[in-house]
């Protein structure tokens, strides 16, 4: 374990206040304020541009925001680049498109960041990555290469890469949207597992479904502003922005499950 990075005030994983990000004269976040405490899971959903991939990419650092606070595991995220090394080692990210070595096994891919980044040795490393494998259903892939696998297997692997790692909150940049119908199903059903065992969560996905079973609280976003957040039950059922209520109407009117 890195056990550098503690949760900070009343087990806050993620903290941010009055962050605002722009992309030359866009304003793409707006003054975002949220909690994430340990444990949580919290699904954040929005149209397309609405700000919620730029969100969770500044979570890590990988958009800079310009104006605001925010803070993982009780440290700030700023120009201190040791400080966002550590906390980077303690945040794990999937993204929509894997982002997969393909020049490197599925054993490989799951055992390189161990040992460059945490120092863990070869053979620890490698029996880990196996148990891993194993909790994803991918084993028997390990000494296959990326490209040999399908869109769902590739994904379990990249989540079992991150896992890995062993971060104390897992990011998830809409994990299914590049996938084929048949293969979501897959991903959810490790995303659903990880939940289950109290992994803390930031999931932006258009997976209603997961959304209903999974969250502690949904998050919904539009023209890079925080709409609403609730618990599922009411978010669902009694919405209290017309905004929610019309992304709701829209996107269950064309075939996503709640």
């Amino acid at each position: 374990m890195n056990g550098i990075l503690n949760p900070g005030t009343a087990g806050r994983v993620v903290h941010i206040a009055g962050l605002n990000k722009w992309f030359g004269n866009f304003h793409a976040l707006k003054d975002i304020s949220l909690s994430v405490t340990a444990g949580e899971k919290v699904v954040i959903c929005g149209p397309s541009g609405s700000g919620k991939s730029t969100l969770i990419r500044c979570i890590n650092q990988l958009e800079k925001h310009q104006r605001g606070t925010l803070e993982v595991l009780g440290e700030a995220l700023d120009d201190d680049v040791k400080r966002l090394e550590r906390i980077r080692r303690s945040v794990g990210m999937c993204f929509q498109h894997f982002n997969l070595f393909p020049h490197l096994t599925v054993l490989k891919n799951c055992t390189l960041p161990q040992t460059a980044n945490l120092r863990v040795p070869q053979d620890e490393a490698i029996e880990r990555a196996l148990a891993l494998l194993d909790k994803v259903k991918m084993r028997e892939h390990a000494n296959k290469y990326p490209g040999q696998l399908s869109g769902g297997q590739q994904q379990r692997i990249a989540i079992a890469r991150a896992l890995c790692m062993r971060p104390k909150v897992m990011l998830f940049d809409e994990p299914t949207s590049a996938l084929d119908p048949e293969m979501i199903s897959e991903v959810l059903e490790v995303m659903v597992d990880l939940a289950h065992e109290g992994m803390t969560m930031i999931c932006v996905t258009h997976e209603m479904g997961f959304a209903r079973k999974v969250a502690d609280r949904v998050v919904f976003m539009d023209q890079g502003e925080i709409v609403e957040e609730s618990a599922p039950r009411d978010f669902f059922s009694a919405p209290s922005s017309p905004r929610t209520r019309q992304f709701l109407d829209q996107i269950l009117d064309h075939g996503v499950p709640a």
